[in-house]
């Protein structure tokens, strides 16, 4: 598989949106770095836009389940989350991300809203249904977006983190993982695998221990990009140490490439994980520590 290193691509902002939350995406849209040559450059090229929320309970109040649950329930022409990203595509030109439950409702809503390589749509990690991604990736090809698979939570098999190189079989989070990208096939649009960390009793103080060999091997099986999510990895416990482990899994390398395109960030203002977020400030000292060895995508980049 031929790789090129791509810019390093960061998608930030908060967990699910809300009008009081939306003033922060703004804010993080004004990011500015040094782009490496004496000058300046705007250093967030996407944010996040997440309306509707996946739990592991039902709650008919909608608490908790995103701004566009009613919306989805009362079958409403527009849902809130989408004509919010709508409008922040035309104020910023920033890509929008948004998680996807019910592709059929809420992937229709983008069409003729959000332009081409302006949408990255992605799986949650509880939902590895395959047909669910066919379905997204169906209305990615015709419209040009990309499609995220962020990893299932389990791994299949007992890990050692200080063997993980030399960890010899293919892991069942592996062969699902890939799987799903064949269900999405050949899209214009980019292929990007969510690396998020895995719930398993070796996790310690992590919410979900990230397993970058495994991540690694599966992009090469899969010919995809590879995006770290570091917010549902270290989680509100390691809160603290998102901003160092972030620059740490930037540093790695597959070979000669870089082994992460980009992140999947939670910053900002959310009613939802709001423990595990960053502030706009700490994301602006990540972005402007990343910018110092890695070159950034810049937003306004066309494939």
């Amino acid at each position: 598989m031929e790789r090129r290193n791509y810019d390093l691509e960061i998608i930030a902002g908060p967990c699910s949106i809300t009008p009081e939350g939306l003033p922060s995406v703004y804010k993080i849209s004004e990011i500015m770095v040094s782009d490496g040559k004496g000058g300046t450059m705007l250093g967030v090229s996407g944010t996040r836009m997440v309306g509707l929320k996946s739990r592991t309970g039902f709650d008919p109040t909608g608490k908790g389940m995103g701004i566009d649950a009613q919306a989805v329930w009362e079958e409403s022409l527009v849902l809130p989350s989408v004509a919010m990203a709508e409008q922040v595509v035309k104020d910023t030109g920033l890509l929008v991300a948004a998680e996807i439950m019910m592709p059929e409702k809420q992937m229709r809503q983008y069409v003729r809203r959000i332009p081409p390589g302006k949408l990255l749509a992605w799986n949650p990690s509880v939902d590895q249904l395959g047909w669910h991604v066919k379905q997204i990736a169906d209305f990615a090809r015709v419209n040009g977006w990309d499609i995220g698979l962020k990893n299932g939570k389990w791994l299949g098999e007992p890990f050692n983190q200080a063997n993980a190189a030399d960890y010899p079989d293919e892991t069942s989070l592996e062969r699902a993982w890939v799987g799903l990208a064949s269900y999405a096939g050949k899209i214009d649009g980019r292929l990007i695998m969510i690396h998020r960390g895995v719930d398993i009793p070796e996790k310690g103080l992590y919410r979900s221990l990230p397993v970058h060999e495994v991540a690694r091997r599966a992009k090469r099986k899969a010919g995809a990009l590879l995006y770290f999510d570091p917010s549902h990895s270290l989680g509100p416990n390691l809160r603290d140490q998102i901003v160092q482990e972030t620059v740490t899994a930037m540093l790695m390398k597959d070979g000669n490439d870089w082994l992460y395109d980009g992140i999947l960030i939670e910053a900002g203002q959310a009613p939802t994980d709001t423990n595990q977020h960053l502030s706009v400030n700490e994301l602006e000292v990540l972005v402007s520590e990343l910018a110092k060895f890695r070159r950034l995508r810049d937003r306004h980049t066309h494939r």
